[in-house]
């Protein structure tokens, strides 16, 4: 995908695509970026009968009209090709003791769905129970981005409580006050 700069160009500017940073430090940004505090999901799908699931920060919201929610997985991730092909998804949004949830699912080589409790009634998707939210819903448009995968879900149904929501900052858990 690629992006125009809106900004018009003058004579006595550079274009943007000029503008180099030779000193750019990636980790620079990550600490950066470690700062922002952010929900903690666990999105999740059925492909052939077997469930995949991976933990995931990179998440927001795009649109209400159509329902849109955006949500990144790298493509180091084991279920990468699971997520790169499957039609359904489910991005539950973990309450504020599901901590451990959250790590376990992030964990490579282990079976995920053994720290959680599913909801009986989904059969598409796995719907992880305890949950502040869930959202499900079919993926609408997929974008590779940088060294992820984008992928855009309409949002057909959500599962809500009034848990509060799992929180992560500075590489840790945190709760809202």
């Amino acid at each position: 995908m690629q992006q125009t700069d809106p900004r018009p160009v003058t004579a006595d500017a550079p274009a943007p695509e000029a503008v180099e940073s030779a000193a750019f430090d990636p980790a620079e940004l990550r600490r950066a970026l470690a700062g922002m505090a952010t929900s903690v999901t666990l999105v999740t799908t059925n492909v052939n009968g077997v469930a995949y699931g991976f933990t995931a920060n990179s998440f927001t919201s795009v649109s209400v009209t159509p329902p849109l929610v955006a949500v990144f997985l790298a493509e180091t991730a084991e279920s990468y090709p699971a997520f790169a092909r499957t039609d359904h998804v489910a991005i539950n949004i973990l309450a504020a003791d599901q901590g451990d949830v959250a790590r376990h699912f992030a964990t490579k080589g282990i079976d995920k769905f053994s720290a959680v409790t599913l909801h009986g009634g989904y059969d598409r998707v796995p719907v992880v129970t305890g949950a502040q939210a869930s959202l499900l819903g079919q993926v609408h448009e997929r974008w590779t981005v940088g060294d992820h995968l984008m992928i855009i879900v309409h949002v057909d149904e959500v599962i809500r409580s009034e848990l509060t929501p799992l929180v992560y900052q500075n590489r840790e858990f945190r709760k809202l006050v």
